[in-house]
């Protein structure tokens, strides 16, 4: 009774989170302030956190977030330019000539267009429903298909972050590089590809019109969650920078789709003519996500990578109750991602005028964002460092007292072995109240780690349960009600449409969420 109460009070910070945003529909910037104050006290009140600590532990994860944040910020930036030029509205004609049918275009846009930008860094939610309404869709549809495609390949969103960002953080645990962490964890998270990718894609299908969406599209949904699923793994195998690898697979799946299209239409003769395309109007659009997949490849290749990590600028080492943030600016994805958007003002050749709209609605629609990464991350590290105090110049942690440690105690003994049934639950319900899949991996890696730890698993078996709940942490954008309120508010419509996704969206999250547990185990045994 006494380990369940404790049990309680540590998830209470995220039950209040997750209760404020679904029930009193705050916002996760609102509710990540209301969840920091919650765990600072819990900790310190609670689990006899010096308050010193605790409060160096939400400095330190300040710090720590800029990997996922600042890539925001500048991610932001470069939409809003490109929107404002023209960029956007150039690259969406395009997609029209490929994709003809509803069938097609959601396939297309949802799931390889969806892949392919969502891994650049682009906001699908914000970018998606206009252009799909324009197109033809209702709503719902727009909206369905702007929040649901890309959910099962989120592990490489923004570059691949929610990869990238835990190898940096947490390597270290499992006395592995950076390197090995990131290629092994995206080793594991891509076997649940094949199976999710085309699970969402069918039933991405189903969404926009039922049974008979899904007999007129079930050909290319399998093949566009296959070729994700299957590119991501060889990609992997063949040691491909992690930071291209959603890039290149959604390519592959728009490419293997446009194949498929132009041959079936063959067949049927029902090929449509175009004007032709202005290709240097179209390249210039494009500029921008060019250069940025060419400085993240090239900043991702291991040797290169290492040399980066030691160009530490004077700023780039901070020390905090004697624990050291190496921030690696040069070697992070954010760094390029900020010199992408810069340049894309010589690149674009804006005008002074939108210049200064883009630039107004950035320095404004920054913050939210900005504010809730941040703070979800000094959770996680306040919960890590719970049970803290300082002994001369070390930081020390009473194990029976820390927040983690006593989560995984209490999940192992109730579930056992099962455990590993439910793991991905936990990258679910994280990534509802963090509001990204990345939230949820810090957010829960030590938790995940101590549960595994107690039950004996090894680190392979650790990575198999980590992955799923990665993946998980994907799938739940589909229901994570920020995003599905970005999605609705780019179309005027109101908290009706919100709630009838939401519950639209329930069902396939469940279902997935149950194949990933059944995987999950399946993985664990085999000790892949």
């Amino acid at each position: 009774m006494f380990m369940a109460l404790q049990f309680f009070l540590v998830i209470f910070p995220l039950l209040a989170v997750f209760v404020g945003i679904l029930v009193f529909k705050r916002n996760a910037a609102e509710m990540a302030v209301v969840g920091l104050i919650i765990c600072f006290a819990v900790a310190v009140l609670v689990f006899e956190t010096e308050p010193f600590v605790a409060m160096a532990a939400s400095i330190y994860g300040f710090f720590e977030s800029f990997g996922i944040s600042i890539a925001i910020v500048f991610t932001m930036l470069l939409i809003f330019l490109m929107r404002e030029v023209g960029a956007l509205k150039t690259i969406s004609e395009a997609i029209k000539r490929v994709a003809y049918t509803r069938e097609e275009q959601s396939l297309f846009i949802g799931i390889g267009f969806g892949t392919f930008v969502t891994s650049l860094g682009i906001v699908t939610p914000a970018l998606f429903p206009p252009l799909l309404m324009a197109m033809g869709f209702g709503p719902a549809a727009a909206v369905a298909i702007s929040v649901l495609g890309y959910n099962a390949s989120t592990s490489f969103a923004i570059l691949s972050i929610p990869i990238t960002l835990p190898a940096e953080l947490f390597h270290e645990e499992l006395g592995m590089t950076v390197i090995e962490f990131g290629y092994e964890y995206a080793f594991n998270i891509s076997l649940f590809l094949p199976v999710i990718a085309t699970t969402l894609s069918i039933a991405m299908l189903w969404i926009i019109g039922g049974s008979k969406s899904i007999k007129k599209g079930l050909v290319p949904a399998i093949m566009s969650g296959l070729l994700i699923g299957f590119t991501s793994i060889v990609l992997v195998l063949i040691r491909a920078p992690i930071a291209i690898l959603g890039v290149v697979a959604g390519l592959v799946s728009m490419i293997g789709l446009y194949l498929y299209f132009r041959w079936d239409r063959k067949r049927k003769g029902t090929i449509r003519e175009f004007e032709p395309i202005d290709k240097k109007k179209l390249i210039k659009a494009l500029s921008p996500w060019l250069l940025l997949i060419l400085l993240a490849s090239i900043s991702s290749i291991p040797a290169i990578n290492e040399f980066l990590r030691t160009l530490d600028p004077s700023f780039s080492h901070w020390i905090i109750a004697y624990e050291t943030i190496d921030f690696n600016v040069f070697a992070q994805v954010y760094f390029w991602i900020g010199i992408t958007a810069l340049s894309s003002f010589y690149l674009l050749k804006p005008t002074m005028k939108q210049s200064k709209r883009a630039l107004k609605t950035w320095s404004k629609s920054i913050w939210a964002p900005f504010i809730a990464y941040s703070l979800f991350f000094s959770i996680a590290y306040i919960m890590d460092w719970s049970g803290g105090y300082m002994s001369g110049q070390e930081l020390q942690i009473v194990t029976d007292s820390n927040m983690n440690y006593i989560a995984g105690l209490f999940l192992g003994d109730v579930f056992g072995p099962g455990y590993v049934f439910v793991a991905a639950s936990l990258g679910l319900f994280g990534a509802i109240v963090g509001g990204s899949e990345t939230a949820s991996n810090v957010l829960f890696f030590g938790i995940q780690n101590q549960v595994t730890d107690k039950l004996g698993m090894s680190d392979s078996q650790f990575m198999s349960v980590y992955a799923g709940h990665g993946v998980a942490g994907g799938v739940a954008s589909a229901i994570t009600p920020s995003k599905i309120n970005n999605a609705v508010a780019t179309i005027g419509e109101g908290r009706e449409l919100e709630s009838k996704i939401l519950r639209k969206h329930l069902l396939i999250v469940f279902i997935l969420t149950l194949i990933l547990s059944i995987m999950t185990a399946i993985f664990v045994s085999l000790a892949i």
